[in-house]
C-alpha cells in the first residue's frame, strides 16, 4: 500500500502538481482550497497588464479607453469576482493601472490628474465617466452571489446552506473553502435585508 501512495505522488509531481496544494485553472478561473491569495490571481492579473501594454501604442481618445477598459478588463475580472474575495493589494493594483491607462494610456507612468478618480467613478447623469472601482464590482457580485445562494433552490445552494448556515445565520468558525471567504461577509446583509 505504501508503494501506491509513493506513486502516486510521483505521478502527481510528474504532472506538475503537489499533493498538499492542487490548484489549476477551470474555464480561465483558478480552482484552490483555502483563502485566496494573490498568487491564485496573479495569471489573471499578468493578462489584463499584457493586455493594456498592448493597447499603449494606439491613439485612443480617453473614451476609448474608458470603452476598452469596461468592456474587456471588467469582462476578464467578472467571472472570478462572482466566485472570490480578491485581496486588496490586487484590486488597488489594478485600480492604479487602470487610472494610469486612462489618462496617460500607459500604465507605467502617473500623471497628475486634474479630475479626481471618484469623479470620474460617477454615472453619466452625475457627468461621471460612470467606471466603476474593481472593489465595488467584487463586492457587488459576492453580494449577488450570496442573494442567489440564500434565495435558490438549486442543488448547490441547498448543499451550502446546509453547510455554512445554522439555525438562518452563518456559522462563524474557519472554513476550508476559498469561496465562503468571500460570500460571509455578505450572507448576514442578505439574511437581515
Amino acid at each position: 500500500m505504501r508503494w501506491q501512495h509513493s506513486i502516486g505522488i510521483y505521478w502527481f509531481r510528474s504532472v506538475g502538481f503537489s499533493p498538499d496544494s492542487i490548484s489549476f485553472q477551470y474555464l480561465g478561473c483558478p480552482i484552490f482550497q483555502g483563502k485566496p491569495k494573490c498568487i491564485h490571481f496573479r495569471a489573471i492579473v499578468d493578462r489584463i497588464k499584457v493586455k493594456l501594454a498592448y493597447w499603449k501604442g494606439a491613439l485612443l481618445s480617453i473614451m476609448g479607453r474608458v470603452q476598452l477598459i469596461k468592456s474587456i478588463v471588467h469582462g476578464m475580472l467578472v467571472y472570478s469576482f462572482h466566485i472570490y474575495q480578491w485581496p486588496i493589494k490586487l484590486l488597488n493594483l489594478l485600480d492604479q493601472w487602470i487610472k494610469n491607462f486612462i489618462w496617460r494610456g500607459d500604465i507605467t507612468y502617473t500623471k497628475i490628474c486634474t479630475v479626481a478618480l471618484r469623479t470620474i467613478c460617477l454615472s453619466w447623469e452625475a457627468e461621471g465617466l460612470d467606471l466603476k472601482p474593481t472593489c465595488v464590482i467584487n463586492c457587488s457580485l459576492l453580494l449577488h452571489l450570496s442573494w442567489n445562494l440564500v434565495n435558490d433552490d438549486s442543488q448547490c445552494a441547498l448543499m451550502v446552506r446546509q453547510r455554512f448556515l445554522s439555525y438562518g445565520r452563518p456559522i462563524l468558525h474557519h472554513f476550508k473553502s476559498s469561496v465562503w471567504q468571500g460570500v460571509k461577509e455578505h450572507m448576514t446583509t442578505v439574511l437581515c435585508g
